[in-house]
C-alpha cells in the first residue's frame, strides 16, 4: 500500500485523490468537532468551503432540522447556532440534526478530496479506529493535513505521523514521500512528550489565548471517539455500527 502525506490541502488536486483512501486531518479543530457531533447524534455533517455556500443549502432547508457551525480566525461565525468547538456540539444540541459546518481550513480540505474513492476525517481521537478503515479498504492512501493560516500546522503533522507509525506497525518502510518522513520523523521525535508538543503548538496557543484550552485539552486524546465518518452524497455521516455513539 503507497500512501502519501499533504502537510496543507493547499495544491491537492484531483489526481492526487482519484481512487485512494483519502483523511482529512483538522486536528484543531474540524476534524474533532464533526467527530464529536456525530458520536453525539447528529444526522450528519456538511462541510462547506464559506458562507455563501452554507447560505445557500440552509435556505433549502427546514429551519427545524439543521444547525449552522463554523468560525472565522478561531471565533464563531455572526449569526450561527455554534462554532468550531466540539464541545459545543453536545447530544442536547445536536442529537438528530443535520450540522452544515464552514471552517477556515478543515472543511475546505474536505472539498478538495471530493474526488476520493473513499474520504473521511481523522484525529487524534480516533487514530486506531482510521488505521483500521485505511486496512480494510485495501486502497492506497492519501493523509491531506489541512494546516493553519495556509501553513503547515504541528498537530496536524503529528497526527498523520501517528497515523503512519501504526500503519506500519512502528517500522519505517522505504521508498515513502518526502513529506510522509517528514511527518513520521517528527512524530518518533516528540512521541516520548506528545502532549506537551501538542499544546505548544502555534495553533494550539492561538486558540488558548483566545479562551480554547479546553478545545485543545480534548482534542489531543487519543482514541477517545473511536468513529469514522462516511463521506456520502457531500455530507459525513456515522457508519450505521456507530450511529450517535451509542
Amino acid at each position: 500500500m503507497d500512501i502519501d502525506v499533504f502537510l496543507t490541502s493547499q495544491g491537492v488536486s484531483e489526481e492526487d485523490v482519484r481512487g485512494r483512501t483519502v483523511v482529512i486531518i483538522d486536528v484543531l479543530r474540524a476534524s474533532s468537532t464533526i467527530l464529536t457531533a456525530l458520536h453525539h447524534g447528529a444526522r450528519a455533517v456538511i462541510p462547506v468551503p464559506d458562507m455563501e455556500e452554507a447560505g445557500r443549502i440552509a435556505s433549502n432547508m427546514d429551519p427545524s432540522v439543521y444547525l449552522l457551525g463554523g468560525e472565522r480566525k478561531g471565533d464563531r461565525i455572526d449569526g450561527y447556532h455554534l462554532g468550531n468547538s466540539p464541545l459545543e456540539y453536545t447530544e442536547e444540541q445536536v442529537t438528530g440534526k443535520t450540522i452544515i459546518l464552514n471552517t477556515t481550513n478543515g472543511t475546505v480540505a474536505i472539498g478538495r478530496a471530493e474526488g476520493a474513492a473513499y474520504l473521511t476525517v481523522g484525529s487524534f481521537l480516533n487514530a486506531s479506529a482510521v488505521v483500521d478503515f485505511i486496512r480494510e479498504k485495501e486502497k492506497d492512501a492519501t493523509l491531506i493535513c489541512a494546516g493553519h493560516q495556509q501553513r503547515a500546522s504541528l498537530e496536524d503533522t503529528l497526527c498523520a505521523g501517528l497515523l503512519l507509525d501504526k500503519l506500519w506497525n512502528g517500522e519505517r518502510r522505504g521508498g515513502i514521500s518526502d513529506t510522509a518522513h517528514i511527518a513520521h520523523t517528527q512524530y518518533v521525535q516528540d512521541v516520548n512528550t506528545l502532549q506537551h508538543t501538542l499544546r505548544s503548538g502555534a495553533h494550539a496557543r492561538a486558540l488558548q489565548s483566545k479562551g480554547y484550552e479546553a478545545d485543545v485539552e480534548y482534542a489531543v486524546q487519543q482514541d477517545s471517539v473511536p468513529l469514522v465518518p462516511d463521506y456520502i452524497d457531500n455530507r459525513l455521516v456515522a457508519p450505521p455500527r456507530a450511529s450517535g455513539g451509542k
